[in-house]
């Protein structure tokens, strides 16, 4: 009886971990910023490629009021998570195009600087 309580704990341990192990081994196959995210040179470059990309139709100017969610005073959005999302894109309800082939791995992560400086703001 112990030893069978024992693997089901192992398997619900097992169950609930894959995810996290998953999501984390994604995390460290991105490739890293080549900058500071807090230099405002690299900013201004994401804001730049921002405006003329993203705030249109989809997250509105500044990052507010377009149809996706807001990014100002957004502080629980990691940078890593908004790299993979901009590169690979989004499916289902939340659709987003992937912007990986479209631009550098730098470009991508201006507009992460960008968006991580919205969350201040």
């Amino acid at each position: 009886m112990r030893a069978l309580l024992f693997a089901g704990a192992a398997l619900a341990l097992q169950a609930t971990s894959a995810p996290v192990m998953a999501q984390e081994a994604a995390s460290a196959a991105l490739p890293k910023p080549s900058f500071d995210l807090e230099d405002p040179a690299r900013i201004a470059s994401g804001k730049k490629r921002f405006n003329k990309t993203c705030a249109g139709y989809c997250h509105g100017a500044e990052g507010v009021g377009g149809r996706a969610p807001d990014f100002k005073g957004r502080t629980d959005l990691p940078p890593e998570a908004a790299f993979h999302t901009i590169f690979h894109g989004r499916r289902g309800s939340d659709i987003m195009p992937p912007w990986g082939e479209a631009f550098s791995t730098d470009q991508i992560w201006e507009l992460v600087a960008y968006i991580k400086f919205l969350g201040t703001q």
